[in-house]
C-alpha cells in the first residue's frame, strides 16, 4: 500500500513538471517561413508553392 502511494505521488509530480507543452504558445516573426536558416529563398523539394 505505501509503495503504490508513493509510485502514484511521484508519477503525479512527473506529470506536473513534464505536462506542459514545450513549445512557445505563439511564434514570434513568421516572416521568415519558407526560408533557410541565411535567410535565402528555399530551391529544390523544398520549396514552397
Amino acid at each position: 500500500m505505501k509503495f503504490t502511494l508513493l509510485f502514484a505521488v511521484l508519477l503525479s509530480f512527473a506529470l506536473i513538471a513534464c505536462g506542459g507543452p514545450s513549445a512557445p504558445a505563439s511564434p514570434g516573426n513568421t516572416d521568415s517561413y519558407g526560408t533557410t536558416h541565411e535567410g535565402e529563398a528555399v530551391e529544390g523539394r523544398n520549396e514552397l508553392d
